[in-house]
C-alpha cells in the first residue's frame, strides 16, 4: 500500500555532552601495533562513499567489472530533470517550485532555456551534500575541484591500487552537473548557471532517505533552483565551477578529448562570467555579488575561488594573463614600504608587494588560498608565494619555520626581515591534541587536516621539480592518516567501515534508512557508509559516535575531498607491496524481506466473514514507495 503524506521534523541539535561522557577506552585493552595501515585500501574505501551522494535518475552507473555497486542506493530527486521554468514566491523555507529567475528573464532567455519549449528546465544529476539531500553550490564545487586536483597530481596511485576508474565516474557526476547547468548564448557567454537545487532548511525537516524524499509523498516539501545570472550573481560559485571544470579538462584531454574541450569551454565561460559579476562595495573589499545558500555555506568572498580558477586556467592555456589577474599591481605609487599595491585577487589577504601574508587555516569549502598558493608558487617561483605555501604547512605540522634572514626577491623588494606585516621570530603553530593530531576546529577536524596532507603532499612533489625534495610534511601527514586510522586513544578509525572499532553512526540520512522520520529509529544504522570521513576528534582527543551528533559525526562530499588525494599522495610514497585494495568491495548486504503481510478476522458469522489485510512495505535495497 501506499504511504499516507507525511510532514516531518529532522530532529533536535546534538544531544549535550555530559562531563561522565567523556571517557577513553582502557589503553591496555588495545595495540597501536593492531591497527591497519593501509593506503590502497583506504582510498579504495573513501571513494565509495560519495557513491551514496549520487543524485538522479542513475546513482548506479554502468561501471567495470571491479566497481560494485551499493544496492541500497536508488532513483531519487528525479523532479530535478524538470523543474517548473517559473519564479517562485519566496526564498528559503517557504519556496516551493521553480526558479530565482524572474519571469522577464526567463520569457527573453526561453529559447535558451527551454529549447524544447516543455515548460522545464533540467537540473538533475548531480551529488547531494552531505547526509542532507540539497545540491549546493560552495562546497559541491570545492569537493570536484580537490576531487580533480588529488586526480591530476597523483594519478598513477589510482591506476596502480584500481581505482582509476572509480575516480573518473565520480568526477564525471560532479563536472556533468556543472556543464549541463551553464547556458550559453550563441557567443559562448553565459546566460545562467545552476549553482544550488533544494532548499536547506526544508530538507531538514525530511529525515529520510532521499529515495523517500518524494514531491508526491511530503508536505510542505520544497525544491527549488538557483541560478546565477547577471541580476542575481553568484561569482563565488560561478569562479569555483569553473576551478573544477579546468581541472577536469586536464584529467581527460587525452582519454576524452572532446568531452575536455567542452569542459574547458565552459570553465572558461564561467570564469569570464564570474569577474563579470564581481562585484565590490565602494568604501571596501566586501563583495556584493556572492550567491545564495540559505545561510548553510556563507561565502567570505569571491577572490580567492577567482584566483583559483585562474591559477588552473592557466595550467589549462599557458596564457599569462590569469597570473596577472591574481598579483596585478598598482605601479604609479610607490607605497611606505618600497612596494605597489595590489589591485589583482590577492589585494584581500595583502595590500602590497611589500606585505606578505601567514595562512592559519587550510584549503576548505570557504577558503581556497591553500591551493592557490599551493599552485601559484611554483608558477611564479617567487620567494614571497613559497613561503606562504611553505608556512602554512609549518603552521600545520609543526616543522621549524624557515630562516627568515636574507629572503628577498624582486615582488617584495626588499628583505623579508624587514616586512612589518610578520615577525621574523613568529614560532606560530596549530593547536594538537595531546596524541599530536592537528586541529584547526573541532567542527569537522579531519577534514581540514586530510586537506593539509593534500597540500603537504604537493609541496613534496613541486619541490623535488626544483631538486629541493622536501619530505618533513607528508611525514607528518602519513602520521596523522596513521591517526585517522586508529592510531588513536579511542581506538575508533574515523573512516567509516575501515575497521570493526570504526565510527559506524555517521550523520546521513540514506545510510540510517529511518522511514518514522526520527534520528532514534533505527537504532543501528541500516546500511554501512562504505569510506565516509566523519567530522573526528576534538582537541582532546575524544570522539562520540552517535547519528545525531553532526558536530563529531558529520560527513560531506567536502569532508572526503581531500583525504582522497592525500591518501593517493601516501600511498605513493609510504605504500608498500603489502598494501592492496579489497576484493569484491562493497560486500553485498545480507537479503532482506522487503514486502510481508498480516491479517486477522474481524468478524466471521452466519452473514459474513470480514478479514483485514496489510500489505508492509520494507524495501530498503533501494527504499522507495509503491503508489497505488
Amino acid at each position: 500500500m501506499a504511504p499516507s503524506l507525511v510532514d516531518a521534523t529532522a530532529g533536535d541539535p546534538p544531544p549535550e555532552i555530559w562531563d561522565d561522557e567523556r571517557v577513553f577506552p582502557d589503553p591496555d585493552s588495545f595495540s597501536y601495533d593492531d591497527v591497519e595501515v593501509n593506503f590502497a585500501k583506504a582510498l579504495q574505501y573513501v571513494l565509495y562513499f560519495y557513491d551514496a551522494e549520487m543524485c538522479g535518475k542513475d546513482v548506479n552507473p554502468k561501471t567495470g567489472e571491479k566497481l560494485r555497486q551499493l544496492e541500497w542506493r536508488g532513483p531519487c530527486h528525479v523532479e530535478d530533470y524538470a523543474i517548473p521554468l517559473q519564479p517562485v514566491d519566496m526564498e528559503g523555507a517557504d519556496a516551493k517550485f521553480g526558479t530565482n529567475l524572474s519571469q522577464e528573464f526567463i520569457d527573453e532567455y526561453r529559447d535558451i532555456l527551454d529549447p524544447d519549449g516543455d515548460g522545464t528546465i533540467d537540473c538533475g544529476g548531480g551529488m547531494h551534500d552531505a547526509g542532507d539531500h540539497v545540491k549546493f553550490g560552495l562546497p559541491g564545487t570545492y569537493a570536484a575541484s580537490t576531487l580533480g586536483w588529488g586526480y591530476y597530481e597523483f594519478r598513477d596511485s589510482y591506476k596502480d591500487t584500481g581505482n582509476q576508474e572509480h575516480i573518473e565516474t565520480i568526477l564525471h557526476q560532479f563536472n556533468d552537473f556543472y556543464m549541463k547547468g551553464t547556458y550559453l548564448d550563441e557567443d559562448d557567454k553565459v546566460v545562467v548557471f545552476c549553482y544550488q537545487v533544494g532548499e536547506g532548511n526544508n530538507d531538514h525537516n525530511y529525515w529520510c532517505p532521499p529515495e523517500l524524499q518524494d514531491t508526491k509523498m511530503l508536505l510542505n516539501f520544497a525544491r527549488p533552483a538557483y541560478f546565477a545570472t547577471v541580476d542575481t550573481p553568484a561569482s563565488d560559485m560561478c569562479a569555483g565551477a569553473a576551478a573544477s571544470l579546468a581541472i577536469n579538462y586536464l584529467n581527460f584531454k587525452d582519454t576524452e578529448p572532446e568531452y575536455a574541450e567542452e569542459s574547458l569551454k565552459k570553465a572558461i565561460a564561467l570564469y569570464d562570467f564570474a569577474r563579470e559579476t564581481h562585484k565590490e562595495a565602494e568604501d571596501s573589499n566586501e563583495v556584493l555579488s556572492l550567491g545564495y545558500d540559505g545561510g548553510f555555506y556563507t561565502s567570505s568572498y569571491d577572490y580567492d575561488e577567482l584566483a583559483w580558477a585562474a591559477v588552473w586556467l592557466n595550467i589549462c592555456t599557458g596564457k599569462k594573463e590569469y597570473i596577472d589577474h591574481i598579483n596585478s599591481v598598482d605601479t604609479s605609487e610607490v607605497t611606505e614600504t618600497g612596494g605597489y599595491k595590489y589591485t589583482g585577487y590577492i589585494k584581500r589577504i595583502m595590500e602590497t608587494t611589500g606585505s606578505t601574508w601567514q595562512n592559519i587555516w587550510v584549503h576548505c569549502w570557504d577558503t581556497v588560498w591553500g591551493g592557490v598558493f599551493a599552485k601559484l608558487a611554483p608558477i611564479t617561483n617567487n620567494e614571497r608565494d613559497w613561503f606562504i605555501f611553505r608556512w602554512n604547512l609549518e603552521f600545520w605540522s609543526g616543522e621549524p619555520h624557515l630562516k627568515c634572514a636574507g629572503l628577498a626577491d624582486e615582488i617584495w623588494n626588499m628583505d623579508y626581515q624587514h616586512i612589518k606585516d610578520v615577525d621574523p621570530n613568529d614560532k606560530t603553530y596549530i593547536n594538537m591534541s595531546p596524541s599530536k593530531f592537528s586541529v584547526v576546529n573541532e567542527y569537522g577536524s579531519c577534514r581540514y587536516n586530510t586537506a593539509a596532507g593534500l597540500c603537504a603532499a604537493v609541496y613534496r612533489k613541486e619541490t623535488a621539480k626544483f631538486d629541493e625534495e622536501y619530505t618533513g610534511f607528508t611525514d607528518w601527514a602519513e602520521r596523522q592518516m596513521e591517526y585517522i586510522m586508529g592510531k588513536n586513544p579511542m581506538n575508533r578509525p574515523y573512516i567509516v567501515g575501515y575497521s570493526p572499532t570504526a565510527a559506524s553512526h555517521p550523520h546521513h540520512r540514506a545510510a540510517h534508512g529511518s522511514t518514522t522520520f526520527s534520528m532514534d529509529d533505527p537504532i543501528d544504522q541500516a546500511h554501512t557508509l562504505w569510506g565516509a570521513l566523519v567530522g573526528g576528534p576534538d582537541s582532546t582527543d575524544w570522539h562520540r559516535d552517535i547519528t545525531k551528533d553532526y558536530v563529531y559525526n558529520e560527513v560531506a562530499v567536502d569532508y572526503n575531498a581531500g583525504i582522497v588525494g592525500d591518501l593517493a599522495a601516501l600511498y605513493k610514497w609510504y605504500g608498500t607491496e603489502d598494501m592492496k585494495p579489497e576484493e569484491n568491495f562493497p560486500p553485498k548486504e545480507p537479503a532482506k524481506t522487503d514486502f510481508w503481510i498480516e491479517g486477522n478476522v474481524v468478524q466471521e458469522n452466519v452473514e459474513r466473514t470480514q478479514v483485514t489485510v496489510r500489505v508492509h512495505n520494507d524495501t530498503t535495497q533501494p527504499p522507495r514507495y509503491l503508489y497505488t
